[in-house]
């Protein structure tokens, strides 16, 4: 077996590897389309995804400069159901369990043989495996997700009611009761607007309102429904917010990624500790970010710390509830605006949670 043999099948090995790595959609769609141009040693790589809501392949991962144009020639291999190849450039599809789900284009300045060809099928056929999964489990959330809202609509409702009086007297002990009951209600709402919204983006159906926010008072609407259980636990706040043009985004997804950045601030905060939002022009973008003086994270911890379903093991996490998708969804969400996310973090000490949003005009 030669070197370039050898380490094609290397490639091919690992590439396996990370695709069963229970990676969510939007990760899988990313890791086939980075596998696909470095096994290929390509330039440039397109992948489309069937959208199924409309009947159209669209595309979902772009890699290398230039690389849109490889856009037709993906589409054509997701419609022929063949792969294509001429010269330095070669497109293969993904094949679903219900037929062709997607494709993967990709090109460079050197010609593709008969052997690139055929890694690069070998290679479709797995990433298409693990994508379909992923597609199957976004479809069963999307689901499941709109059968709970009616029932938790109702739960919320009637609760109300009784606790109203509707029915007769409520004493204080059901009252306490019924809040129980209408707080634990609230929190499966969260759980299960969360989930759609991460369905909808997986299935590229989220729908965004871009255009120009101003971000001072986005982050002062965010503030204010935070405030309560800032004071609550007896934490300060400080708002350090610079001269800052309007950004490109969605308010109410804005609004949203600020206010869960303060509840994770709020939560893994101990009382009497401080929370500060800054927000600053940073060249074509605006940089925002939430610090406080809490638990911080473990250095295990931070390379998972974006990932869907993913929860800390520490104690002060443990105490709250929680699924690990706050923390994911505005990961994407930042992404979706073009904006980037990080975190600066020392264990037990704190963390400071920024992002980026691309400014208007």
């Amino acid at each position: 077996m030669t070197a370039p043999d050898r380490q094609r099948l290397l490639t091919l090995l690992e590439a396996s590897r990370a695709l069963g790595a229970g990676a969510g959609l939007a990760e899988t769609l990313a890791r086939t389309l980075d596998t696909a141009v470095r096994l290929t040693a390509a330039d440039r790589g397109v992948l489309v995804l069937l959208n199924k809501a409309t009947g159209a392949f669209d595309v979902r991962e772009v890699r290398g400069a230039d690389a849109e144009p490889l856009a037709g020639l993906a589409h054509e291999a997701a419609h022929g159901g063949e792969s294509r190849a001429n010269g330095s450039v070669m497109a293969t599809p993904l094949r679903g369990r219900a037929g062709v789900i997607g494709a993967v284009a990709v090109d460079r300045t050197a010609p593709f043989g008969a052997d690139d060809l055929i890694s690069f099928e070998i290679f479709a056929n797995q990433a298409a495996i693990a994508v379909d999964a992923n597609l199957a489990k976004s479809e069963f959330v999307s689901t499941v997700t709109h059968e709970l809202r009616l029932p938790m609509t109702s739960i919320k409702g009637y609760t109300d009611l009784l606790r109203g009086g509707m029915v007769g007297p409520v004493s204080d002990m059901q009252k306490q009761l019924l809040d129980t009951v209408r707080n634990n209600v609230d929190w499966m709402n969260g759980l299960i607007s969360d989930l759609s919204d991460i369905s909808k983006l997986d299935a590229g159906r989220l729908k965004l309102d871009i255009g120009p926010v101003d971000v001072a008072e986005t982050v002062h609407a965010a503030v204010s429904a935070q405030r309560p259980h800032i004071e609550a636990r007896t934490q300060t706040l400080t708002l350090n917010l610079s001269p800052t043009p309007p950004v490109l985004a969605d308010r109410a997804r804005l609004e949203q990624i600020v206010n869960y950045l303060l509840t994770n601030a709020n939560r893994y905060t101990p009382a009497g500790g401080h929370i500060t939002v800054s927000a600053a022009a940073a060249g074509g973008f605006a940089r925002l970010a939430v610090a406080d003086t809490g638990v911080g994270i473990a250095p295990d911890d931070r390379a998972k710390l974006f990932t869907q379903f993913f929860r800390s093991e520490h104690p002060a996490v443990r105490e709250h509830k929680g699924w690990g998708l706050a923390l994911h969804l505005v990961k994407r969400l930042v992404e979706k605006f073009g904006g980037e996310i990080g975190v600066e973090t020392e264990f037990g000490k704190g963390s400071t949670f920024w992002f980026t949003v691309p400014v208007a005009g």
